[in-house]
């Protein structure tokens, strides 16, 4: 194992958890801000509300695609760590 390649690989994860957070926190702070943004559109409701909505919509995706990376990078830092370990235990 590459002591750089697995340090990298932890900065990597790092970072990943920042921009997750961050995208908690923006996501928190406009349901804050707009509650309707959470509710189903209404055909008639002010356009800040439609576009808060649609902020909040890129945010969960945001979230949903951070996770499958961090995913990706968790399992590469696993073979980095433990090469001759083909399955985990769970």
């Amino acid at each position: 194992m590459s002591r750089d390649a697995s340090l990298s690989v932890r900065a990597q994860l790092a970072g990943l958890a920042s921009f997750e957070a961050s995208a908690h926190l923006a996501l928190r702070a406009l349901y804050a801000t707009y509650p309707e943004a959470a509710r189903p559109q209404l055909c008639d409701e002010d356009p800040d509300i439609t576009t808060a909505r649609q902020l909040a919509e890129f945010a969960e995706d945001l979230l949903v695609a951070i996770d499958e990376h961090r995913a990706w990078v968790a399992h590469r830092l696993r073979k980095l760590e433990h090469p001759e370990q083909t399955a985990w235990p769970f």
